[in-house]
């Protein structure tokens, strides 16, 4: 049986290795087939897979040895004190670049949407109301403090929307007596 996740949320963002160097999303790789492609269409001279011991976390090291000294992009691409550009990657980097690749739609894009105004909410009744501690046993005790820390955060921001309503409305004011 095979088991289709549907990652939801951002990708993280590639790692920079050097101060000018490309970060791995401008190079095409197929982890798969063991090669990759660089900005300047030459294909990978070597792929060795790499496992760390006590995680035994796989990832692939890609080499461009024979094609980096007389290419044009070489000062964007290699880091400074390299001779040759290298780059690692981890085994999931086909569905990893997939996703920061859909990151760029418009569908994506307004998806994500709401995401930042739930992720503010959820923020702001963790550090500001302590909705992660609970101060009774039981769940129905609990679920009965969430409920009231749910009412308590929305009467402060009712309240913070009727005083900025205020504050608008005496600069109109304030507005209409200075051009009379």
């Amino acid at each position: 049986m095979v088991h289709q996740e549907d990652g939801r949320g951002p990708a993280p963002l590639p790692a920079q290795t050097g101060k000018s160097a490309y970060k791995s999303d401008a190079f095409d790789i197929d982890v798969e087939q063991r090669r990759a492609t660089c900005p300047a269409g030459q294909t990978s001279t070597q792929c060795s897979r790499l496992e760390e011991e006590k995680t035994g976390k796989v990832s692939y090291r890609f080499e461009w040895s024979s094609h980096c000294h007389d290419c044009s992009l070489r000062a964007q691409c290699v880091p400074v004190g390299q001779k040759h550009r290298t780059l690692v990657v981890g085994q999931h980097h086909t569905p990893l670049q997939a996703r920061r690749r859909e990151m760029k739609t418009e569908s994506f894009q307004k998806q994500m949407n709401p995401r930042n105004a739930i992720e503010g909410t959820h923020s702001e009744l963790a550090r500001a109301h302590g909705l992660r501690r609970a101060r009774y046993r039981g769940l129905k005790k609990v679920t009965l403090q969430n409920y009231l820390i749910g009412a308590a955060c929305n009467a402060k921001r009712w309240i913070r929307r009727l005083q900025w309503e205020m504050k608008q409305e005496m600069q109109r004011e304030q507005c209409v007596l200075d051009v009379s």
